[in-house]
């Protein structure tokens, strides 16, 4: 006979059912949780509700000038009138609170513009922007912005060295899907990476409606305090136009008004010169457009032509090979990509495709590991994937695909020093994909190196000038791939040596260091003791590679 059921203390049972709660969670996926547990799902909170501006700011975002070493803009949001908005300044403190800031530390800067935007949620979102000027170069500040009564919080930044200094900054591709689920963690990690990043570039896309409240106010909370630190850098996808540019997006990012002067372009194309980095955004989205299109590539031309920066990061959307599906946009490739070539830009860093592609044109390789051109990268921080498309973009248009990614969320970090750039992709939960180093020499000479790997530190990546010898006879060498500095030995051997002679080295020529780009080029003579009709190949031996030139013949 079965006992009676006796009933659980209250407390059991709701930890009983807090239990099978969380089972259901992790077994059934979060839609079986309010059904698990017995309670009907709560509604939809309105987005009217949550994005609904208030009198204390928000959308704090640190904009650059074109002068950052001395300068710099920040936008907000809230509910002020135009003479009431403002910003406050000071050097940054040790400490604020019950600690004042001494008598004339502060100053108090008017806001430069006030501008509501009528939004999709049936209110005004009015940005304000101030402008903070003669400040020091390299030098911390803290600031706050509010209407003189209801402020945001204090918050610093550093400005730009006057000239060259090491600095780091994060890239991301389209934003645009799941902004308020998927892209948070992506800019979070991101930061927790480099939280001393100077910039954030966004390759446009950043929402998907352009005229969209409550997803602007989406990408704004997944950036959170980040945006109020780092200055953000980014240029407009196909998603901020809709009948015109959003009207979102100049209130939003006061960037210089530097570009080509169409008005159609202002503050989507412009320039920053930050630190030894000339960086330059474009808008893709003229493609059709003759004269916008014109005028950006002489613009875009005369800065690269008169460019006193030692790197140079160019940024938009469309494209120059494509990744995805039969995307195509033959307009900015035949414009833009000649010069990126001719000027030796470093970076093209893009959007559109919702994945990964990493290449370049296949005329800069120099060996396996190592070419001399431009780094083209698309790339996705959101969570709307596409397929790729096996690289016929890239093939199909004289350029090599070397790094792909698919149905994955990216954020790149970038490091830039005196003679190298160090680039690394890394997927939404911190793993690495994707990693190369940019060197450069003083005269403008440049190497793109890939992760070295054991396959592609092996085998023939050796050039030499000539494949008929005769005895006594120089030959021109050179290989890529190494450390700058890096000893390496020359040999000259039989080319079945490895087989023949249980991997005999043959004769040593002697030891060479690569130079600062991790290039070897020397002139070697070929020795008195090569016998005629045999083949030989010149073998190079390192630390970090083993590898020949082809088949060498000597004829006499």
């Amino acid at each position: 006979m079965n006992e009676p059921r006796t009933s659980w203390p209250l407390r059991s049972r709701q930890a009983k059912l807090a239990a099978v709660g969380t089972a259901a969670l992790l077994l059934g996926g979060l839609a079986f949780g309010p059904a698990a547990i017995g309670a009907a799902a709560p509604p939809v909170y309105p987005a009217a509700e949550v994005h609904k501006p208030s009198p204390i700011p928000d959308r704090v975002i640190l904009i650059p000038t074109a002068a950052p070493a001395t300068s710099q803009r920040v936008s907000w949001r809230a509910e002020a009138a135009a003479e009431n908005a403002q910003a406050q300044i000071l050097e940054a403190p040790r400490a604020l609170g019950q600690v004042q800031p001494a008598a004339g530390a502060v100053t108090n800067v008017k806001a430069g513009a006030s501008t509501p935007v009528n939004t999709t949620l049936g209110y005004a979102s009015t940005y304000h922007t101030v402008e903070f000027g003669n400040l020091k170069p390299k030098t911390r500040y803290t600031y706050r912005v509010g209407d003189g009564t209801n402020w945001s919080a204090w918050t610093d930044f550093t400005t730009a060295a006057s000239g060259f200094e090491p600095f780091s900054f994060i890239y991301y591709g389209d934003a645009q899907n799941y902004i308020d689920s998927a892209v948070p963690r992506v800019f979070r990690q991101a930061f927790a990476d480099r939280p001393q990043a100077k910039a954030i570039v966004n390759a446009g896309d950043l929402i998907d409606s352009a005229n969209s409240e409550e997803q602007w106010g989406q990408w704004f909370k997944a950036g959170g305090f980040i945006d109020g630190q780092v200055n953000n850098i980014s240029i407009p996808g196909n998603h901020e136009y809709s009948g015109g540019l959003s009207a979102f997006w100049r209130p939003q990012f006061p960037y210089p008004d530097n570009g080509p002067g169409n008005a159609e372009l202002k503050q989507t194309v412009f320039s920053v010169d930050y630190q030894g980095v000339r960086f330059i955004g474009l808008d893709s989205n003229h493609q059709s457009n003759t004269a916008l299109m014109a005028a950006q590539t002489t613009w875009l031309e005369g800065l690269l032509k008169d460019n006193p920066n030692k790197w140079t990061v160019v940024t938009f959307h469309h494209p120059v090979y494509s990744t995805t599906g039969t995307r195509n946009n033959p307009n900015v490739r035949a414009q833009w990509a000649p010069l990126f070539e001719k000027y030796g830009v470093d970076l093209v860093l893009q959007g559109h495709d919702h994945s990964y592609g990493r290449g370049n044109q296949t005329a800069a390789r120099k060996s396996a590991a190592v070419h001399n051109g431009v780094a083209y990268v698309v790339s996705v921080s959101g969570g709307k994937m596409y397929a790729l498309n096996n690289g016929e973009n890239w093939t199909g248009n004289g350029a090599e695909v070397r790094s792909t990614s698919q149905n994955t969320q990216l954020y790149q970090l970038i490091d830039v020093a005196g003679d190298t750039i160090t680039f690394e992709a890394r997927y939404a939960n911190g793993e690495h994909h994707d990693g190369f180093t940019i060197r450069k020499n003083d005269k403008g000479e440049r190497s793109v190196n890939e992760i070295r790997t054991p396959e592609n530190t092996v085998g023939e990546q050796v050039t030499v000038d000539k494949t008929s010898v005769r005895k006594q006879e120089q030959v021109k060498v050179s290989a890529y791939g190494y450390d700058p500095g890096e000893k390496v030995a020359v040999w000259w051997r039989e080319r079945q040596d490895d087989a023949r002679n249980g991997g005999r080295n043959g004769t040593l020529i002697g030891y060479e260091k690569a130079d600062e780009l991790g290039r070897l080029e020397e002139t070697i003579r070929v020795p008195s003791s090569v016998k005629r009709d045999n083949t030989y190949v010149v073998y190079l031996d390192s630390e970090n590679q083993k590898i020949t030139s082809p088949a060498i013949t000597v004829t006499k």
